[in-house]
């Protein structure tokens, strides 16, 4: 898993719901809070973050409102709609209507909030990881069953490049990535994250 810590932005007018989840999520990632929506509206077109935890009901924009707006300018960031009235705003209908990735309700019981979140935050590093050149390389590696040694010595290195390579320390040089797309049978292309399919034709 990456060491790399994700960026989480919060938006929710409940100052203690932001300060309670930056103090349990500041030790393995970057956050940052917003009780007011145009100020992390602001702030989402001035960084990338990965995850989004916004209340639906916040000012004078809403969770349906603030959606809309993003994905103007973000495809691609994680939304979690996070809502104390389930009643008024059900899961499964904010799912299949608003264009986020995830819902949880509001409770007393903090931990399964926390929990949520959490789970969330592991799904993004693991496919961060799939999305780099070393994440990609380890997949490989592990699918045909091939041990650092093992790759190590079909290139003539060390296996210290090949950790170097996998820990996205170090990009493998031209020629080396040739060698490897021959021996996992995929493009070079797929293993610098230019394409998906991870086999040749």
């Amino acid at each position: 898993m990456s060491k790399e810590k994700i960026n989480i932005i919060i938006i929710d007018d409940d100052l203690g719901i932001v300060e309670s989840l930056k103090s349990f999520l500041e030790e393995e990632c970057n956050v940052e809070g917003f009780t007011d929506s145009v100020e992390g509206l602001a702030r989402l077109q001035e960084k990338s973050f990965d995850l989004l935890i916004l209340d639906y009901y916040i000012d004078k924009l809403n969770g349906a409102d603030i959606v809309k707006e993003i994905r103007k300018f973000n495809n691609n960031i994680y939304i979690l709609i996070l809502t104390g009235y389930s009643e008024s705003v059900p899961g499964l209908t904010s799912l299949e209507n608003l264009d986020i990735q995830n819902y949880c309700e509001k409770t007393a019981d903090f931990d399964k909030i926390l929990i949520q979140i959490k789970s969330i935050i592991k799904s993004i590093k693991f496919f961060k990881d799939q999305d780099t050149t070393g994440g990609r390389l380890k997949q490989l590696r592990k699918v045909n069953r091939l041990s650092q040694e093992d790759v190590a010595k079909y290139l003539g290195v060390q296996i210290s490049s090949i950790s170097q390579y996998e820990s996205n320390l170090v990009l493998p040089p031209t020629q080396n990535i040739l060698k490897l797309a021959k021996l996992f049978n995929v493009t070079t292309d797929f293993i610098l994250c230019y394409e998906l399919d991870i086999r040749k034709n």
